[in-house]
């Protein structure tokens, strides 16, 4: 059993990240969903987000109207060409401007996502496992296989956070260059950055978990 004065001492310097972590699951749980879960004001001129799409294509790319899709109102797949854009069934005949953001963003995933290959994500998973495989397994090599965890677990998060801020910045030029009353605009703005916060939070959720678990290994080892 790990000591409690290792776990105390180990914990704090991992404490930043934990209240960091606490701060953005409540802004989750609260604002963001909040925001989330509301609607901006109409779009002048706008008659839906379905009268934009030419031939069921949004700027070249596929979108599809998906029944109980489980997002936050759309979701980006590059299942072959340049993959195809999914947005929530009741989209599809609204005209607001959170619905106009979420198809400008997952535009922007089709435009602006890095490369994913199945074999670097398949090495960064295996990564994780080796780190903790290691750690667990051999006491005396847990702080080389935490580092290996550590490692796996925020080229993951900064590969997702780049991809979402780069699909966001996308779409608020998009946007930008719709020339939108002002009132419009602010509530593009705020609905794109709660989308961004609980990506966020739900990074440092998984990194709060792995330091956690860091501290529990390397105490094992003392």
């Amino acid at each position: 059993m790990p000591e409690a004065g290792c776990l105390v001492t180990d914990g704090l310097i991992w404490l930043p990240l934990f209240v960091g972590t606490a701060i953005l699951l409540l802004g989750r749980f609260t604002l963001f969903r909040l925001r989330l879960a509301g609607r901006g004001p109409p779009i002048p001129g706008l008659p839906s987000i379905k009268s934009l799409l030419h031939h069921g294509r949004y700027r070249g790319i596929p979108v599809r109207f998906v029944e109980g899709l489980d997002h936050d109102g759309g979701a980006f797949r590059r299942t072959g060409g340049r993959g195809a854009i999914l947005l929530r069934a009741d989209l599809a005949e609204r005209a607001d401007i959170d619905a106009l953001a979420i198809l400008e963003h997952e535009l922007g995933h089709a435009e602006r996502d890095l490369p994913a290959p199945r074999i670097l994500r398949r090495a960064i998973g295996a990564l994780f496992v080796a780190g903790l495989g290691v750690a667990a397994l051999e006491p005396s090599y847990a702080r080389v296989g935490a580092l290996a965890m550590q490692i796996a677990v925020a080229i993951a998060a900064l590969r997702l956070l780049r991809d979402e801020g780069a699909a966001t910045e996308y779409a608020l030029r998009a946007l930008w260059a719709r020339d939108l009353p002002r009132r419009a605009w602010r509530a593009a703005i705020s609905r794109l950055a709660a989308a961004f916060g609980t990506y966020c939070a739900d990074v440092a959720l998984v990194a709060a978990a792995v330091g956690a678990l860091t501290v529990v290994l390397e105490c094992r080892a003392v």
